[in-house]
Formats: C-alpha cells, structure tokens, sequence
C-alpha cells in the first residue's frame, strides 16, 4: 500500500482536487476521507517496521519476511505502543503517535457512528494532519524507527 496513493484519495474524497463538488460533499465522502486518511497512517508505519527491520530494498520487500513484519502491526496495540513510547522519542515520532490517536479515534466514529458529521474544513484538516505526521515518521533516522518498530511490534515480558 502507498501511503501517499492512499492520502490523495482521502483528499479526492473530501472534495480537494480534481474533484471538487459544489456546496457540501456527501457525509460519507467525508467519513471515507478521515478513514482513508487513519489508513494511510497505518500503512506507512508497517511500511516503516518492515523497511527497518528487514531492509528497504526491492528485493527484501519481496521476501516473506518483509510482508509478515509489515503485516504484525495490530491497530489497537499500536495505539496504545505508540503513545507509551512518546517519552524520549523525537518530536516528530511523538506527533506521529498523537496524530495515530486523534486520527483513529475519528476513523471509528465515522466507520462506527451514524450519527457523526464531518466538515469538509475538518476532514481536510485530519488529512492534513496525517500526511504531515507521516512525514515527520519517515523523517526519523532509521534507528529510531528501528526502535520504534521493536517497541510497537514485540511484546515486552
């Protein structure tokens, strides 16, 4: 999954680029933007546990390791992993994680809530949000991600 592919359809969705309606986009144009978006987040952190853990070349990206690392991240352990490791992690890691937490909990109220509305002006800015904090993720140095990865990925006893 492309995380980016993913973000340019959450803002297709909210009515951002080529698509743009007149007056309001439709709710659930909006509520499949924010989930879009959480998703998007998603993938580009399994994408950064595989890479760091197994390696980012091409050829690693094709081994069966790769794809069972990129596919161990549970979401609600990753939640919660990524808020305990905020401390002493770089800024950037720990935006990443409050952005995860906001983001998820707007991707389950619109997946999960029928009677949640959206704006277009806030669906925009969740994008937003996920896509600057997904940045900021793959702006770390590959041994903090590596140690991110570990800390979301593996168990402690």
């Amino acid at each position: 999954m492309n995380w980016q592919h993913l973000i340019d359809i959450a803002r297709l969705l909210a009515g951002q680029g080529a698509l743009v309606t007149r007056g309001r986009p439709r709710q659930m144009m909006l509520k499949k933007a924010i989930s879009v978006a959480y998703y998007a987040m998603f993938h580009a952190l399994c994408y950064s546990n595989a890479n760091v853990l197994i390696g980012s070349s091409t050829r690693a990206a094709r081994t069966p390791g790769w794809t069972r690392t990129y596919r161990a991240l549970d979401h609600g352990a990753a939640k919660e992993r990524l808020m305990q490791h905020r401390s002493g992690a770089s800024p950037g890691v720990q935006d990443f994680g409050t952005a995860f937490s906001v983001l998820q909990g707007n991707r389950h109220r619109a997946d999960y809530d029928p009677n949640a509305r959206f704006d277009r002006r806030h669906a925009v800015a969740l994008i937003d949000r996920a896509e600057g904090a997904i940045q900021a993720l793959l702006s770390a140095s590959d041994s903090e991600r590596r140690e991110l990865a570990a800390a979301i990925l593996l168990r402690s006893r």
